[in-house]
């Protein structure tokens, strides 16, 4: 039997709404990565420059400001960089660009009331937005969304040091105490298997054992 009235209206909607979500998302995410990649870019500028000026004489010719003010616009693009890089993992979890928002604010110390302030909206709204991100998350607290937060960021560093996939995963269940029949049976992967990828893991990140593991990520997770 053929829609009706406004039975045309409802599968249209039903269409463009399956078709066009996905879309959207797509594009998100390739936003949020390019603002990554310039990021990135901008960092290895400045590292670039620093490099040069180190060689031609460095800190000679570098006024202590100058050098502080190197020092900060560096660690505000590192900032901004894991940020974008959370917000693609956010984005990939399926929140929406409010739910990041307050999320990470939420995550940051900011109060629901002062963020509703800041959003235009209403606090009963606000919650509304950090219980559907808590619960695409898996998580129930702000605390459990700081931890994931900071699981990401240590697999991150991870990554930037040279890291496998298959090296950070085994890596992150180290850092978190998972030992090494527990990591097997959860990745379905044998014994020998995971130690040889926590051995390539430890040669790169330059350490030696499950304890160096877990400093370096409570290095990473405190800058």
């Amino acid at each position: 039997m053929m829609p009706q009235g406004f039975e045309w209206f409802i599968v249209i909607w039903m269409y463009l709404r399956n078709l066009i979500g996905p879309i959207v998302v797509f594009v998100l995410v390739a936003v949020i990565a390019v603002m990554a990649f310039r990021i990135n870019g901008r960092l290895k500028r400045l590292g670039d420059a620093a490099a040069a000026q180190t060689g031609a004489g460095g800190p000679a010719n570098t006024s202590p400001k100058q050098a502080d003010e190197a020092n900060a616009k560096q660690a505000k693009l590192q900032r901004d960089l894991e940020r974008a890089r959370l917000e693609v993992d956010l984005a990939d979890a399926g929140l929406t660009r409010r739910e990041r928002t307050v999320l990470l604010a939420t995550c940051e110390g900011m109060t629901l009331a002062a963020l509703a302030d800041d959003l235009g909206v209403s606090r009963s709204t606000v919650g509304t937005y950090s219980t559907r991100a808590y619960e695409k998350l898996g998580v129930s607290t702000r605390e459990e969304a700081q931890a994931w937060l900071s699981r990401r960021a240590f697999a991150h560093a991870l990554v930037d040091k040279g890291l496998t996939d298959g090296e950070v995963e085994v890596a992150l269940m180290a850092a978190d105490g998972a030992s090494t029949a527990d990591i097997a049976q959860a990745l379905t992967l044998s014994e020998a298997a995971i130690n040889s990828r926590l051995q390539q893991a430890y040669g790169k990140l330059g350490i030696h054992s499950r304890a160096d593991l877990a400093g370096l990520r409570d290095a990473t997770v405190s800058r």
